[in-house]
């Protein structure tokens, strides 16, 4: 028994030594957060598996998959915050070819423009209500000209509480006059409590630094879990069809006005990306793209929606853009948002 149990710990050993030596990591990317629910983590960085390919991640010192940016905003300097999910988190992708980051390199076709800099703030999972956590606590600190919004159909699901899959974040609920008022009751839930411990931290901290139980970890994921396919509750793409429908819409409705007045208060404009489903790709607008479309234009948001121009085989099979989309969407936004980089006078 003895022999066996160093025999396993010298095989052990061996794995970890090579892992090393060939430069794996799979770390974990999300940490909980009382605030949102869950953020990256800081200055991680190894490899995201997908499709039998290995994408580079790095997050970087502000929970971000992005470069570092500084707080302040250099002079001259076009800001642009972006706000989101998996869409733009995007990491199926090289970040080289995320369309947030080929969006500044097509601004410069524009004529007279600033420079322009785009910051991601974008995390997979998140619903209109994280994002508008995230702008409020961390995105407009970098004095933004533009947030822009990206939207996906299943986020009407996320903002509602008894929709959503995930209910370890905050949501919003309207008082009598349709205003949101937050609700961080998640924070008191016992399974966000336990794993908050710091003995529960610690010792996830621990396992993290062997490569072999990054290993074990994510070849259980390939095993049990599996591509999720983005949008499988067909109900995210029609008419609401009972009251709980509704008041999720009309909660979303009411985030991305608070989302625009906060922005304005602050000297930003918005503008939402409405991302068509894999299914409505290339079928014209469906009704999450109608119903923002004229929310749009009764509340004077530019929403931008690209339903015409994707087609379903710009998706991956996780439901995901795939690198054709990412280009198609940075030209697209680039033609939309012209005027807005202009020098001004």
């Amino acid at each position: 028994m003895k022999r066996a149990a160093i025999a396993a710990a010298a095989v052990l050993l061996i794995v970890e030594a090579a892992l090393r030596i060939v430069g794996y990591a799979a770390p974990a990317w999300y940490q909980l957060d009382t605030r949102l629910g869950w953020t990256l983590k800081r200055h991680k960085h190894g490899w995201y598996f997908a499709g039998g390919e290995r994408i580079a991640i790095y997050i970087n010192s502000a929970e971000m998959r992005d470069r570092e940016h500084p707080l302040d905003k250099p002079d001259g300097v076009y800001r642009i915050a972006v706000l989101g999910d998996e869409y733009s988190e995007a990491f199926e992708v090289p970040i080289q070819r995320t369309w947030w980051w080929l969006l500044p390199r097509a601004l410069q076709a524009c004529p007279s423009s600033r420079p322009v800099e785009v910051l991601n703030f974008a995390v997979g999972g998140y619903g209109t209500a994280q994002e508008l956590v995230m702008l409020e606590t961390t995105a407009l600190r970098y004095q933004p000209d533009l947030v822009l919004l990206q939207f996906a159909p299943n986020d009407v699901m996320d903002n509602s509480p008894r929709l959503a899959v995930e209910k370890r974040r905050p949501f919003f609920r309207l008082d009598a006059q349709g205003r949101p008022h937050i609700d961080d009751s998640f924070v008191w839930s016992p399974g966000f409590d336990r794993y908050m411990q710091t003995r529960y931290r610690l010792a996830e901290e621990i396992a993290e630094h062997s490569r072999t139980y990054q290993l074990g970890r994510q070849l259980a994921e390939l095993a049990f879990i599996g591509d999720a396919h983005a949008e499988d509750d067909a109900a995210a793409l029609r008419a609401p069809h009972d009251a709980t429908w509704e008041d999720a819409w009309r909660v979303t409705e009411a985030l991305i006005a608070k989302i625009d007045a906060f922005s304005r208060r602050n000297g930003a404009q918005l503008a939402v990306l409405a991302i068509p489903s894999p299914r409505q790709a290339g079928q014209g607008p469906g009704y999450p793209e109608q119903r923002l479309g004229a929310f749009g234009k009764q509340n004077g948001v530019d929403v931008i929606t690209l339903d015409d121009a994707l087609t379903p085989e710009m998706y991956l099979p996780s439901g995901r853009w795939a690198v054709e989309a990412h280009a198609l969407a940075a030209r697209a936004l680039a033609q939309r948002l012209c005027r807005a980089t202009r020098q001004p006078g």
